[in-house]
C-alpha cells in the first residue's frame, strides 16, 4: 500500500511541477496567433492558402519545397533561379497527332523576357539556355488552329521534353 501511495505522490508531483512551470514567470511574447481562425494567406499574389484551422501553434519547423510550415504557419519559400541551364521542348500537334508546322510557340520568363520558337516539319519546338527554378509562361498561336489549352504555366526544374500542345478538332 505505502509503494502505491508514494507512486501515487510521485505522479502528482510530476503532473504538479509541469502545470505550475507552464505559468507564471517572465516571458515575453514577440508574435501573437488567434487559433482556431481560418481565411486566406497569400504570398505576393502567386499562391494562397484557405482555411487554416486546425493548424497547430507550435512546433519546429517542416520543410518541403517550395513550402515550409513554421511553428503553425504556411510561410512560402520562393525557389530563386539556379546557375543550371535546361532546355524546354515539344511538339505542336492535331488532335489525331500529326505535327503542325510553322506555328508560333512563346516562352515568357520570370523576367519579363519573351522568346519566341517556330515549329519545325513535324511540330516540334525548343527553348535552350532557360535558367532553372523559374516559373515560365509557354503559349502556342496558329492561323489554322485553335487550342482549348494555349497556355502553360510550368516551374522549370530539370530538363522538359514533352511540353506539347493539341490542337482542337476540327
Amino acid at each position: 500500500m505505502r509503494n502505491k501511495f508514494l507512486i501515487f505522490s510521485a505522479l502528482v508531483v510530476l503532473f504538479a511541477a509541469n502545470v505550475f512551470g507552464q505559468i507564471g514567470g517572465n516571458f515575453t511574447i514577440t508574435e501573437s496567433v488567434i487559433a482556431g481562425g481560418g481565411g486566406q494567406n497569400t504570398a505576393g499574389g502567386a499562391f494562397s492558402l484557405d482555411h487554416t484551422i486546425g493548424q497547430s501553434i507550435a512546433g519546429n519547423s517542416l520543410s518541403g519545397s517550395p513550402f515550409a510550415v513554421t511553428s503553425g504557419f504556411w510561410n512560402f519559400t520562393p525557389l530563386a533561379p539556379s546557375a543550371a541551364q535546361v532546355t524546354i521542348s515539344g511538339r505542336v500537334r492535331t488532335a489525331d497527332g500529326s505535327g503542325i508546322r510553322n506555328v508560333t510557340v512563346s516562352l515568357t520568363m520570370p523576367n519579363g523576357e519573351t522568346r519566341f520558337a517556330a515549329t519545325a516539319t513535324f511540330g516540334y519546338y525548343r527553348f535552350d539556355n532557360i535558367p532553372a527554378g523559374g516559373t515560365c509562361i509557354l503559349g502556342v498561336a496558329a492561323k489554322k488552329f485553335t487550342f482549348s489549352q494555349p497556355t502553360i504555366v510550368r516551374t522549370i526544374h530539370e530538363d522538359i521534353s514533352d511540353l506539347d500542345f493539341v490542337a482542337d478538332p476540327f
